[in-house]
């Protein structure tokens, strides 16, 4: 077996959507011939909330080792900028907040010292002393661990992997979302960090063609891709009763881009015809301001039938989206390229998936490869679909829908796309 490092903020017993796909990595690599050692920090299974990811945890480093995989679990100790943001980040003190990360930003440059990962580099450079690894795969964000491969490949000429779950500076979604002059002039600054630091990896990976494109050509690397897929376990979960109203369940956190307006005009609609149903936004609640975007945008008359919950245990999250009748996803505004983690989850399930507004691109492509799209882009399509899917549970068709998909899927599933890393391993 040959070893590799995995590094990544992110990994179990953190439920957060950006451990799974490390995790699953971490133990099943060894299927192809690899044995993972994982360097991440501390976490708990009970995070709630985004201000649950900033606070300190564990006093000791952990090592605990699997016949697949080991992982190394360092203390976290928040940086100057998840101090800040405890304390100022969703008040009316945020300039502060801000203040600090143009301070972050600028000692980035020089050291992580000051960041919350600053005890990542020492461990993993004592590790190297005592260890031969074949390559590290470093795995963003947050995108300044990368600067960790950059200084093990100048100090130990290792070969290293950046594997972008999102794009860093390139990032469109994240810059409609943060949005002003400050973010624009960080991003120019750490698109320098980018080409300097993530020049000295061997190749990169990322989750959509579009993305790995963009990013490859920004860095003129050979970039490979690898979406995040879906566990295989999820196709043999034990069924559940449905809600006895009608549901549709949004998973996860909403971006300010997406638009809620079609959905909302598709309830009306519903309301009016005397056949409402039920939309839950499921985990939305993690971000404080868009509970407050979707709560602000709901009319009164529509909130008895819209609930928006805190970040639920992913078993309990599942258990909910099994006893849906349709999921929603939507598009990133007229941004393209952006494939939802949450759609290959979607798929799994084998439930229809109402897209509204529709992306008309890699969403609504692979929803309809699936067999298990209905997409729209007005309130009268949206209501229309759900009404369509509606007749698919009282005439029994839902079930031959479900089963057709289970094997158009397949290719999205995890460790269908996990293979692909013996290619960007170089074996």
């Amino acid at each position: 077996m040959k070893k590799i490092l995995l590094i990544s903020n992110y990994f179990t017993p953190c439920t957060l959507t950006p451990s799974q796909r490390i995790t699953f990595w971490a133990r099943n690599m060894h299927r192809l011939g690899y044995f993972p050692t994982v360097i991440t920090r501390d976490w708990t299974s009970e995070t709630r909330s985004h201000q649950d990811t900033k606070r300190p945890l564990g006093v000791k480093v952990r090592h605990e080792v699997f016949d697949t995989h080991e992982v190394y679990y360092l203390p976290f100790r928040p940086g100057i900028l998840d101090k800040a943001y405890l304390a100022f980040g969703e008040s009316a003190l945020r300039p502060l907040f801000l203040v600090v990360k143009l301070v972050d930003v600028f000692l980035a440059r020089f050291t992580l010292n000051f960041t919350s990962f600053a005890n990542f580099l020492p461990f993993i450079k004592e590790l190297l002393k005592q260890n031969n690894f074949h390559s590290a795969i470093i795995s963003g964000e947050p995108f300044y661990l990368f600067r960790i491969g950059y200084s093990l490949k100048k100090d130990f000429e290792l070969n290293w992997i950046a594997d972008y779950r999102d794009d860093w500076s390139t990032n469109e979604l994240q810059m409609e979302k943060s949005g002003g002059v400050v973010r624009k002039w960080i991003a120019q600054v750490e698109s320098d960090y980018e080409k300097q630091w993530v020049g000295t990896a061997d190749a990169l990976i990322s989750v959509s063609q579009v993305y790995t494109d963009r990013i490859a050509r920004f860095l003129d690397k050979k970039g490979y891709t690898i979406e995040n897929g879906f566990e295989e376990e999820l196709l043999t979960l034990k069924s559940q009763p449905l809600f006895q109203e009608f549901t549709v369940i949004y998973s996860g956190v909403l971006y300010p881009s997406q638009d809620l307006s079609t959905i909302l005009g598709a309830l009306q609609l519903a309301k009016n015809a005397d056949v409402p149903f039920r939309l839950l936004f499921l985990g939305a609640g993690y971000d404080v301001k868009e509970r407050r975007r979707i709560e602000e945008m709901v009319p009164m008359e529509l909130k008895p039938y819209v609930e928006v919950t805190d970040r639920l245990p992913r078993e309990d999250a599942l258990v909910e989206l099994q006893k849906s009748h349709a999921f929603l996803a939507m598009a990133y505004g007229s941004m393209k390229g952006i494939p939802s983690s949450k759609l290959y989850e979607y798929m799994a399930l084998g439930k229809p998936v109402v897209l509204c507004p529709s992306d008309g691109d890699i969403m609504a492509k692979m929803l309809a490869e699936a067999g298990l799209g209905f997409p729209a882009n007005s309130a009268e399509e949206c209501f229309e679909q759900i009404q369509q899917i509606r007749g698919l549970y009282s005439t029994g068709k839902i079930e031959e829908l479900k089963e057709i998909s289970k094997s158009k899927i397949a290719k999205y599933s995890r460790f269908s796309q996990l293979q692909q890393i013996r290619e960007v391993l170089g074996d």
